[in-house]
């Protein structure tokens, strides 16, 4: 059998590059498919950036400006190329192409083309498109030689519109909104996020065309007790390590859903009952545009303990697996999530987890995990007081995650993805 010629939305690692809020669960997702379609036989790559919309004729949107340092892709055994460019006002096209071009086609076998006014001759030599984020371009869908797959994440500014008053008709998800279709087909990435998109849209899809594909962890987590390396990490965030530290960590985008002022009180009521003072909670991630200042003003309510709440703020990749592994234990309390990755790395990382028992998360952490309702104080002190104070509990959610997170990888998720995408495609010749 020939390969087949895909086209993969890169927009979503390019901005990824930029290391804040976009850098986030969507990003990790992007990362690992196309990783995996690099490692798998059967597919020709084409990256594609950026979707309709984005830049036309050369030129680009203002709301929309970016400027990144390094893009890394991997090629098949596993080599990494590092990619240096920008963009900006003086963005030239053609440059950024010639640099794709020439790199990628010699070092990965990848092609990087661009959406321009010759796009749509370039399409019709592909056989699949893949939009791990955004829609699918028009010319695309005016193109039915090419089957269409898309990734859904979750339906939460529909859930939640009253946390997300700057979306406005430019943001992507709205256009992900607008141009669903019963064409194109689309990967969940949890049962949650299936029954959401029927429930809100179900005028507009095809039942038959939505498959659950889970979300995994990208696999770099493990256990790792190093006291020595972790002192290392907290001072390079500016944090003094004292004898006998511990805290409980929580990672995630700062941002209204995450509930984290409720987790902080939460927190410091656990600590205010027990006459707790070795006991500190670190926040990382990176934050939603204009939060951050409102959420350092709400903080200053708890000015008594402000010296316990650390923003590590954003956290490099290969740090993150020693702030999970060392921290007493992961806390994430999301109002909703589409998925919601980071208790599974946690996990992976030999942590035991409390979450909420919402939305996705009881379908991710299984009975890994202690779960509980997002906004009941008692519960969640309670949560806290177990694993606090007994050790062998701890240990007992350490050994349970370790071998829950074991049920989700990407080889195993892309596995599912290409046989739907061949089944689809031989069963429209």
């Amino acid at each position: 059998m020939s390969k087949i010629n895909l086209l993969f939305d890169a927009t979503a690692l390019i901005e990824g590059q930029n290391k804040n809020f976009s850098r986030c669960g969507i990003y990790w997702v992007a990362d690992n498919v196309l990783r995996q379609f690099i490692l798998c036989k059967k597919y020709n790559i084409t990256l594609l950036y950026p979707p309709c919309g984005f830049i036309k004729k050369n030129r680009i949107n203002k709301n929309y400006q970016f400027k990144f340092k390094y893009i890394t892709f991997y090629n098949i055994t596993g080599r990494k190329i590092n990619i240096e460019f920008f963009i900006n006002k003086t963005y030239k096209t053609k440059n950024i192409i010639k640099i794709f071009y020439n790199i990628l086609k010699v070092c990965i076998n990848l092609l990087f083309i661009h959406l321009s006014d010759g796009f749509e001759k370039k399409i019709k030599d592909f056989d699949i498109f893949y939009s791990p984020m955004y829609a699918v371009p028009e010319e695309i869908i005016k193109t039915p030689s090419i089957k269409s797959f898309q990734v859904l994440h979750d339906c939460i500014p529909n859930i939640f519109k009253d946390l997300y008053p700057f979306i406005d008709s430019r943001h992507w998800y709205l256009n992900v909104i607008k141009n669903l279709n019963k064409e194109t087909n689309y990967f969940c990435v949890s049962q949650c996020t299936k029954n959401d998109f029927l429930n809100y849209f179900s005028d507009k899809l095809n039942e038959r065309k939505m498959f659950v594909t889970h979300n995994a962890p990208s696999g770099k987590f493990f256990p790792n007790y190093d006291k020595v390396i972790l002192n290392k990490i907290l001072k390079k965030y500016t944090v003094k390590p004292t004898k006998n530290m511990h805290y409980i960590f929580s990672l995630c985008t700062l941002e209204p859903r995450k509930n984290l002022l409720f987790t902080i009180k939460c927190f410091i009521e656990f600590i205010k009952k027990h006459n707790i003072d070795n006991m500190y909670f670190f926040l990382g991630g990176g934050h939603f545009p204009g939060f951050i200042e409102q959420f350092k003003q709400k903080l200053s309510n708890f000015s008594e303990y402000q010296d316990k709440i650390i923003m590590l703020g954003y956290i490099d990749d290969k740090d993150i697996n020693i702030l999970y592994s060392n921290s007493i234990f992961f806390v994430f309390l999301s109002q909703y999530e589409g998925f919601g990755m980071p208790p599974l790395e946690a996990m992976q990382a030999g942590t035991p987890v409390i979450c909420s028992n919402n939305s996705s998360l009881p379908e991710v952490v299984g009975n890994a995990a202690i779960t509980n309702d997002y906004n009941n104080e008692e519960q969640c002190i309670d949560a806290f007081e177990k694993l606090y104070f007994n050790s062998e509990l701890r240990e007992e959610y350490v050994k349970k995650g370790l071998e829950h997170s074991k049920i989700f990888s990407w080889e195993k998720t892309f596995n599912k993805m290409s046989n739907i995408i061949m089944e689809t495609i031989n069963s429209n010749g």
